[in-house]
């Protein structure tokens, strides 16, 4: 049977999405729906492409579909401060099997809760793109390290976006601990904040911390430097891993050998699990969104904002 998948937002990440989805095994018919006019020329030019070789599956709109559809597979990358009238406009207005949010979920944590609600109340299978659990490398240590010892991470560099990337780290750390996060405490960040790339957004620098249920500790340190650095550094049960994932290395012991790291457009597996199976192994909804409440909190502490679930958190 032929699946109906649904992107929503086709920016810079959701042209990853799209490049994954181009090399799906599973037979499926694609959506794109880009607002953006001037976004139109590349994803034409791509659709263009893929056609030429065979792959006619691909209908660009600019606006959802005026009918109602089914689609098995929804995938939304727009930015968190629309993401969910996004989200509602989808699912008030055609059906879905399984959705894939990509991150920062929301700016507040109302919400967060309002979202986890709904997909429950529609029996929609929601999950976050944090893809490190998309890599093999990464599947096969968090298989290794199952049981109650902690795993600490700790992971060093500069220029990768913290603000937004930080929920990546999370997520690390409760994929290999197997273990719920506890706690996150930004006490160690820089005092003074920094422009985001995008407007109305901000960024930091300095050291993010957070603990797991089973005791295991993570620190990210982002240094305000130029020249993208990444560094992580896994300890469990007395073993010292070094994952160099700029070079795709993974040092133990004195041996260095290959640690693959992907792409979202390198995981075309991950939509294919999602459409056989309705689990592309990806975070579950409910688990990152209580990750992103812990961090929103603590954001919300770290900036001086008005505590309370409403307050908008200017990160995406």
């Amino acid at each position: 049977m032929v699946k109906k998948i649904l992107l929503c937002g086709c920016g810079n990440i959701g042209f990853r999405h799209l490049q994954a989805l181009a090399q799906l095994k599973t037979p499926a018919h694609i959506t794109i729906v880009e607002p953006f006019a001037q976004g139109h020329a590349r994803i034409t030019d791509f659709i263009t492409s893929e056609e030429a070789n065979g792959a006619e599956r691909y209908r660009l709109l600019g606006a959802l579909p005026q009918t109602r559809e089914a689609f098995d597979l929804a995938v939304i990358t727009t930015r968190a401060d629309v993401r969910q009238s996004v989200y509602e406009d989808i699912v008030t207005h055609h059906d879905v099997t399984s959705i894939l949010f990509e991150k920062i979920l929301f700016q507040t944590v109302t919400a967060l809760d309002t979202v986890e609600r709904d997909l429950e109340q529609r029996k929609i299978a929601g999950f976050v793109n944090c893809g490190r659990r998309g890599f093999d490398n990464y599947r096969a240590m968090a298989a290794e390290f199952a049981g109650d010892t902690p795993t600490d991470i700790t992971v060093t560099g500069s220029a990768f976006g913290l603000a937004s990337n930080a929920v990546h780290f999370l997520d690390l750390a409760e994929f290999l601990n197997g273990s719920p996060l506890k706690e996150v405490d930004l006490s160690q960040l820089n005092s003074d904040t920094a422009q985001s790339k995008r407007d109305g957004l901000v960024e930091i620098f300095g050291t993010l911390c957070a603990k797991t249920a089973n005791g295991g500790k993570l620190s990210v340190t982002c240094a305000d430097e130029p020249g993208m650095a990444i560094a992580i550094t896994v300890r469990h049960a007395g073993r010292n891993i070094q994952i160099d994932e700029l070079g795709n290395t993974k040092t133990e012991g004195g041996q260095t050998v290959p640690f693959g790291t992907k792409f979202v457009s390198g995981m075309p597996y991950l939509y294919d699990d999602a459409l056989q199976t309705d689990d592309p192994g990806l975070t579950p909804y409910n688990a990152s969104a209580r990750q992103h409440r812990l961090y929103l909190g603590a954001m919300c502490d770290h900036l001086n904002l008005p505590s309370g679930n409403d307050t908008l958190i200017p990160i995406s």
